[in-house]
C-alpha cells in the first residue's frame, strides 16, 4: 500500500465500484449450485415421514452486508425428532458392535495362533 500513487489508488476505488470485488453474480451462481446440491440430497435421502423441504438460492446466499440474522428456531418437536434419530443411529451402531464382538468370541483362532 505504501508504493501506490493517489491516482492508482483512485483508479482502484472507481473500478470497485462499477464492478464490486465479490462480485455478486459469482454469488449468486454459488447460491444456486449449493441450493441444487441441497435439493438433490434432500430427495435422494428424505428422513421417513417426513416431506422434504426444498431450498431455494436467496435463502443461501452469503450476506456480505453484515447484518446479523436471528438463526430459526427450532420447536420442540423437531428438536425431539432429531434427538430420537440420534439415539435411534447410537442404538443402533451399539448393537452392531455388540455383533461383531460375539462374532469374533465364537470363531476359532486363526491356524497360526493355534496350539500344535
Amino acid at each position: 500500500m505504501s508504493q501506490i500513487t493517489s491516482a492508482q489508488l483512485s483508479e482502484w476505488e472507481a473500478y470497485d465500484r462499477l464492478d464490486p470485488i465479490g462480485e455478486m453474480r459469482g454469488d449468486i451462481r454459488n447460491a444456486q449450485l449449493r441450493s441444487l446440491i441441497t435439493n438433490i440430497v434432500r430427495q435422494l435421502y428424505p428422513e421417513k415421514g417426513v416431506e422434504p423441504v426444498m431450498t431455494t438460492p436467496a435463502e443461501l446466499m452469503i450476506d456480505w452486508g453484515g447484518e446479523k440474522q436471528e438463526p430459526p428456531q427450532q420447536s420442540q418437536a423437531e428438536m425431539k425428532r432429531i434427538l430420537e434419530g440420534v439415539a435411534r443411529d447410537q442404538k443402533r451402531k451399539a448393537k452392531k458392535e455388540t455383533k461383531r464382538e460375539e462374532y469374533l468370541k465364537s470363531r476359532p483362532p486363526p491356524r497360526k495362533y493355534r496350539k500344535k
